[in-house]
């Protein structure tokens, strides 16, 4: 045997990792730290800066270079890009965090993992289902080398897995039907019409990279930090709207309690759905999913609402509409109601006493993230009743939301992305007609700088999630099985699989009847044209598997 192969056989065997450079890596290896690159470093990109702190960040990319000077005073030793495609040729770079506008994210994730990169995307994993399907086969092909993790944090927070132990457990009998919903609305009467010219630091073809040209708008940069999406992601070639927004998070809820794959069968409930539009998706919107049975439970139906539809309360007095984003898990002996960080546990009949339901022990129960989980619950602050508080107050009159400078006088820090008379929401604008968004300092830079010079701890915030990516990329978790998922809670064959059924919503919404679907070859088997609706065409000099 030659020593490569030695050592490669005796790092599989002590759990470590071998890197593209052929040095190793463990959980006790001197030097432990990834060499990892931001592309998208605005946005969400800020919520991973304090956990990227810990590690070598040796590329940033964006294509707004105001964004890319800031995010470089935090991470000095970095090399610059705009063009994320240059970055995945810089041969140090051995994981990338994916938070680009969706329709950028399986073009990344595929390039990536291509070059033998771990991979962090925000979600969606993709904006069509050949996409998803791709970066997800990709992904299985490499899976015992890679690691890779999909933006559904909330999926930290302790309710994740007590609701699938709950399941699991036959708290609710045998597994019948599921309800999922998003209470979010934001409709737009198609794309805003070209309106000035982007600014210079702005590299506005790069944005629109793989889709279809529309002239640029400020109607497309009008969101604050972390919410710009929802300035743009309803607008079909930028995004998928709720599906792929909101509805990865609640759905990822269901989904880690039913042990599912892509359906079979889609249906859409068209006479409480909006029409089809080939620019906007859907607002208003009800899908069922059908699901075959597994080795543990028989078949189940998933319906999905988003728009302000929503399901019966499974008791009169419980009112759904005070839950923005929930999910109802209904069986032969009972029902749970749940949210992201609580559940209700429900009998069927009014004498239901549970004697079906044996309670596993807290030695027995599911592991979560980080051996805690995300706490879910904010101290009670001084002067305010209860055990825990958890909301947050508005930043102060004129500042920034991270603390940061004074706004200009008339802005503010979140601008509300809802309607106006003419279907669009108000952009602030500078001098020159320049979005605010695009322009106003990043106060979350400047909040960790102004930390770091009065020497002050960074708190890492709600982090573990990432830190279980990187954790995993350093082999630390090559054995560990998540439910469906391995090394992470949320790899990309657990979580392409969940967006895959979303998309399908959106393709039997179009078809405008009910479709069946075999997951295997990922081909519509009733209505030849829907094959159409799952892929979509790029521009010239874009290739999704590069």
């Amino acid at each position: 045997m030659h020593r490569r192969d030695l050592l490669k056989s005796a790092a599989a065997g002590a759990g470590l990792l071998i890197l593209k450079s052929g040095t190793l890596r463990g959980q006790n290896a001197p030097s432990n730290k990834l060499n990892l690159a931001l592309i998208g470093v605005w946005g969400r990109g800020t919520a991973h800066y304090n956990v990227l702190k810990n590690e070598n960040v040796v590329a940033l990319c964006d294509v707004n270079d105001n964004r890319t000077k800031e995010a470089l005073a935090i991470f000095p030793k970095a090399k610059t890009y705009w063009d994320w495609r240059r970055v995945l040729d810089q041969k140090d770079v051995e994981a990338v965090i994916i938070c680009t506008a969706d329709h950028h994210h399986a073009f990344i994730a595929n390039w990536a993992m291509n070059r033998g990169m771990h991979v962090y995307c925000e979600k969606p994993l993709g904006i069509t289902v050949e996409e998803v399907r791709t970066v997800r086969a990709n992904y299985l092909k490499q899976k015992v080398k890679l690691a890779t993790q999909h933006g559904t944090q909330r999926h930290a927070y302790p309710n994740f897995e007590r609701l699938r132990e709950l399941i699991l457990d036959g708290a609710v009998g045998e597994l019948k039907t599921v309800h999922g919903w998003d209470a979010r609305v934001l409709p737009r009467p198609g794309y805003p019409p070209g309106e000035g010219m982007p600014p210079a630091f702005l590299h506005y073809e790069q944005w629109i990279g793989p889709s279809p040209y529309h002239p640029y708008s400020p109607q497309y940069f009008g969101g604050s930090s972390g919410m710009n999406c929802l300035f743009w992601n309803m607008y079909r070639d930028f995004g998928v709207g709720q599906m792929g927004d909101m509805g990865a998070h609640t759905m990822d809820l269901l989904w880690n309690s039913i042990d599912a794959g892509a359906p079979t069968a889609i249906e859409v409930y068209q006479e409480v759905s909006d029409k089809y539009n080939p620019d906007i998706t859907p607002v208003k919107l009800k899908v069922s999913f059908d699901h075959p049975a597994n080795s543990w439970r028989g078949p189940v139906t998933l319906v999905w609402y988003q728009g302000g539809l929503k399901p019966p309360a499974p008791k009169n007095y419980v009112d759904v509409s005070r839950i923005p984003n929930g999910a109802i898990f209904e069986g032969t002996k009972g029902t749970i109601l749940a949210d992201f960080t609580s559940r209700i546990l429900i009998p069927n009949n009014d004498d239901g006493d549970f004697t079906y339901y044996k309670r596993r022990g807290k030695e027995e129960t599911l592991p979560l993230i980080g051996g805690t989980g995300q706490v879910t619950q904010a101290a009670a602050r001084a002067g305010r009743g209860g055990a825990g508080g958890g909301g947050r107050g508005a930043p102060p009159a004129g500042r920034g939301a991270a603390g940061g400078r004074a706004l200009p006088t008339g802005f503010t820090a979140m601008p509300s992305s809802e309607v106006g008379p003419n279907g669009f929401p108000t952009v602030q604008l500078m001098e020159g007609g320049i979005p605010a968004a695009l322009a106003l300092p990043n106060t979350n830079v400047q909040s960790i700088l102004q930390a770091e010079q009065a020497g002050r701890a960074i708190s890492a915030g709600d982090s573990l999630f990432q830190e279980e990516w990187i954790d995993a990329c350093k082999g630390k978790s090559s054995g560990v099985i998540h439910g469906t998922s391995s090394k992470t809670h949320c790899d990309f064959d657990y979580s392409g699989a969940m967006i895959e059924q979303m998309l399908l919503g959106l393709v039997a919404h179009r078809a405008a009847k009910r479709i069946e679907y075999d997951p295997a070859s990922g081909r519509v088997t009733n209505a030849s044209e829907a094959n159409d609706y799952l892929k979509r065409q790029y521009r010239s000099g874009w290739t999704l598997n590069g």
